[in-house]
């Protein structure tokens, strides 16, 4: 972060000075007592399991010179640092990062959506790169508070930023984008995650497309044409740039895959992706739009493509024993599933084609019906074993049977360490193996664990 005094601090927040400390400058800002450094500004979240209000002093003691608290019971002379009272310190938060991102007149891309959005990030931010300085969010740092600690990230440096933007509550994506206020916007779909939340997939939309509500003539919304809701949306307000394979502005044909990755032409111009799946045709055709609207050629947007290195636990292919591994365990949800089904469908083997899910969580209602309908496209797409795991995953197997799998072929376990042994039991040199589950099933355990018993 670049220097903030006291006065621009309070100011940006609507913040009653309650304290003046002894540093009027600050370099930093956090949620996080443990991480504070000299001078920084410890904002005192309230949250669902963990009160910030009760670290201040740890946080005092890390260096913090000011702290941001909402709370009346703060013995505000015991503490040596400003203190600043707000309504409520993830607003204020907020607040902080929208003022912050107003300091820098770079290009920020903001994208969200029902899936791929993390995959779309990471490409768009390494095709900028090809020519920019580029700050992209890290991890999951995708929320209320994880967006403003990215964009505090933003330096002098940087010449473009690339900010994931995720929902954990209806109403998060406005909130978010009111204060980042992006140049750029990109919906990738819009899916299943989060009805247990919004209801309705019509509430999705609402929710994702609210990411371009301050759009005006300055602004662009990147949408995928060939999403059935998406494709209806229309503004008078902003440019929209529709990407796709069967519409769109920018689209992609002449399409070539195998397990190696993924070619095709656009518009004339012909790239290749080292990554396999038509979900990745889209991912890439978002990054080649917000590409040509920064000014980038080609050669620039393939460079991109080359150096692209995903986040963690992401279609990571591993070889693990001469077994080979599409560790996809991250996060899930009907549409991210079905597109690693297909990966794994696609993928060539001397063995058997293992596909190991765990529960899509988040789905409300629809959930059973959901997991049933992906158990069938496994079925489809002839997988050999499916392992499945959670309280939803006999819906999995269910739609398997339905699709005409046999039920020898498939196992449910009522853990990950269970999964691990069977999977450890029937997987062998030349198999291929997919793991895919949403992020609350730590899926990655199984992975680790299967790895350590067959490395030895």
């Amino acid at each position: 972060m670049e220097k903030i005094t006291l006065t621009e601090l309070v100011n940006s927040i609507n913040g009653e000075l309650l304290k003046e400390g002894k540093k009027h400058v600050f370099v930093s800002a956090g949620i996080d007592s443990r991480k504070q450094g000299q001078d920084g500004v410890f904002f005192a979240i309230q949250g669902e399991n963990v009160d910030g209000h009760h670290y201040i002093q740890e946080a005092v003691d890390a260096g913090a010179g000011a702290v941001v608290v909402h709370r009346e019971d703060i013995a505000i002379n015991d503490i040596d640092a400003a203190i600043i009272k707000v309504q409520d310190t993830t607003e204020a938060f907020l607040d902080f990062a929208g003022y912050y991102r107003s300091l820098f007149h770079i290009p920020v891309i903001a994208i969200t959506g029902s899936s791929g959005k993390t995959t779309t990030k990471d490409m768009i931010a390494s095709v900028l790169s090809a020519k920019y300085k580029v700050l992209k969010t890290q991890g999951n740092l995708n929320n209320q508070t994880g967006m403003p600690l990215t964009v505090l990230e933003l330096n002098s440096s940087h010449e473009a930023a690339v900010i994931e933007l995720g929902l954990c509550e209806k109403g998060d994506i406005f909130k978010m984008a009111k204060r980042l206020r992006p140049d750029i916007g990109v919906v990738t779909n819009i899916g299943y995650s989060h009805l247990e939340k919004l209801e309705t997939r019509i509430g999705i939309y609402e929710e994702k497309t609210s990411l371009f509500s301050g759009f005006g003539a300055k602004n662009a919304a990147v949408i995928n044409k060939d999403d059935e809701f998406l494709k209806q949306y229309e503004s008078n307000d902003h440019a929209i740039i529709g990407v796709g394979i069967a519409d769109g502005d920018m689209k992609a044909t002449d399409i070539l895959q195998n397990e190696r990755g993924i070619a095709f032409n656009v518009n004339g111009e012909e790239y290749t992706f080292s990554l396999p799946g038509m979900h990745n045709v889209y991912n890439c055709l978002f990054a080649v739009a917000v590409g040509k609207m920064l000014h980038l050629t080609q050669e620039e947007i393939q460079k991109g493509f080359n150096q692209y290195m995903p986040s963690k636990n992401r279609m990571d292919f591993r070889d693990i024993a001469g077994i080979k591994v599409i560790n996809d365990c991250y996060n899930s949800n009907p549409d991210a599933a079905k597109a690693a089904i297909e990966v794994l469908s696609n993928a060539k083997a001397d063995g058997k084609k293992i596909a190991v899910l765990a529960d899509m969580l988040e789905l409300g209602e629809q959930a059973g019906a959901l997991h049933e309908e992906v158990g069938v496209y496994v079925a489809q797409k002839n997988i050999d074993q499916l392992i499945v795991i959670g309280e939803q995953a006999a819906y999995f197997a269910q739609g398997a049977l339905l699709g005409g799998m046999s039920e020898e072929k498939i196992m449910h376990c009522k853990s990950n360490e269970e999964a691990t042994e069977y999977l450890l039991q029937i997987a062998s040199e030349g198999d291929c193996v997919l793991l895919k589950g949403s992020r609350g099933m730590h899926l990655e355990e199984v992975l680790t664990q299967f790895e350590e018993r067959k490395r030895g």
